[in-house]
């Protein structure tokens, strides 16, 4: 059953993640237990990005800064996961989380890795030759909701506002 919240749409049931395997920007291995245990709200872009991935990050923060009266374990990890592992190494992801917040995780892996990853969790991505020479990613930018058990659990579609991201979240812990 699907039904629409504030700011997205909730899955149920929640579905599934296959196992994957990707690297932190702590260089260390990145996979499905990472996300066992506690909500994730996830999100695909790149460091690169001149204005939505940035602005994205910086509203999944400001959802966690209103969320963080909440106690410990109902508090939702960040994740932004690369789709574009051939510039974003770890230590690229390391330097760019850490502007937004520490807690952030930067996510990056092999291009097949992030590509097998992408399409399995509905993410399109694109790289675009630019006339210089250079390239961008085009990208879908929606926002992913995670379930303690690993499950996608909500698609919240843009824009992302952080008060309806918070209050949809809220409402996924049966808070709101």
């Amino acid at each position: 059953m699907l039904f629409r919240s504030t700011a997205g749409t909730r899955l149920s049931p929640a579905r599934e993640i296959d196992a994957f395997s990707l690297i932190s920007h702590l260089d260390q291995p990145f996979e499905r237990q990472a996300l066992v245990g506690h909500w994730t709200l996830m999100f695909f872009g790149f460091t690169h990005c001149p204005g939505v991935c940035p602005a994205t990050l910086a509203t999944l923060v400001d959802v966690r800064r209103r969320l963080a009266p909440l106690e410990a374990g109902a508090l939702p990890q960040i994740v932004l996961v690369s789709v574009d592992p051939e510039r974003d190494t770890p230590q690229t992801l390391a330097g760019y989380v850490a502007r937004f917040d520490p807690s952030v995780i930067g996510v990056t892996g092999s291009t097949a890795a992030v590509d097998a990853f992408a399409s399995r969790m509905g993410v399109a991505h694109h790289k675009i030759a630019m006339s210089d020479g250079d390239y961008t990613v085009d990208h879908s930018a929606f926002v992913l909701l995670l379930d303690p058990q690993a499950r996608l659990a909500a698609v919240f579609t843009p824009p992302h506002s952080a008060e309806r991201l918070a209050t949809d979240y809220l409402r996924m812990l049966g808070r709101g």
